[in-house]
């Protein structure tokens, strides 16, 4: 082998060693979180064990702690949600086992019935009509999602296009009619999408009605978030996306 092909056959090996040291591998820690599938629920001691890249990990899931489905809406019956099971996967924000964020990824086996996915239905796992219940009882399970804080993206009052980059870091439009409240802090605006406290970079939830389609309210909080039932949204935005 020649000199030049040797070098070549060096350099490609250098920059592959380089990708594989870059990009990081399904359940590592990153930045945004740990990501990982579960392995166990115990919503009587508050705690989610989720298989992560180093190992199993059992996480403390407080009443503070931030739990989001896979549209960016939160999720109201927390660990007793039926979307809580084995093998779902999470990504898990914090420090140590304290978990201050848990964002469920979406269920494609669950959607396509190729396995059971509901605690409820555990014991009927080779029914094929168990499967498509549980398919149903997480679709209904999202469409309660109706409360969907995050950052103002983009206004734009003359087509009443809302677009908020929520905690998962996607980006979702919302379009807010004349009817939708406008609530900023503790006062009700008449201004609608034209109110100047609606500017980019400014943290909101948008709460909609059932299903999750028509916007009912848009809440514009304070820079330090705002609270809801002793809870206080925290933002873990790390990119953009389009749903």
């Amino acid at each position: 082998m020649s000199k030049k092909a040797i070098g070549s056959l060096l350099c490609a090996m250098a920059i592959a060693a380089f990708a594989a040291l870059a990009a990081p591998a399904v359940g590592a820690d990153v930045p945004n979180g740990t990501k990982g599938e579960i392995v166990k629920v115990d919503a009587a001691k508050s705690t989610l064990t989720v298989h992560t890249q180093s190992g199993d990990k059992t996480y403390m899931i407080a009443p503070t702690t931030q739990i989001v489905g896979p549209r960016g809406g939160i999720v109201h019956k927390r660990l007793q949600d039926p979307r809580f099971h084995a093998g779902l996967h999470v990504t898990i924000v914090g420090a140590g086992t304290s978990a201050s964020q848990v964002l469920l990824g979406v269920d494609h086996k669950a959607k396509s019935g190729d396995a059971a996915t509901s605690k409820t239905t555990a014991g009927f796992r080779g029914d094929s009509a168990a499967k498509g219940e549980a398919a149903k009882t997480e679709e209904a399970a999202d469409d309660n999602d109706n409360e969907f804080p995050g950052k103002i993206k983009s206004v734009d009052a003359d087509k009443n296009i809302l677009v908020v980059t929520l905690l998962t870091g996607k980006d979702h439009s919302f379009m807010v009619g004349s009817e939708a409240k406008l609530t900023i802090g503790a006062r009700v605006s008449q201004k609608g999408l034209s109110d100047p406290a609606l500017k980019p970079g400014a943290t909101v939830t948008v709460v909609t009605e059932e299903g999750g389609k028509k916007v009912a309210e848009v809440k514009v909080n304070g820079p330090r978030g705002t609270r809801r039932g002793g809870m206080r949204f925290r933002s873990n935005l790390g990119g953009g996306g389009n749903n």
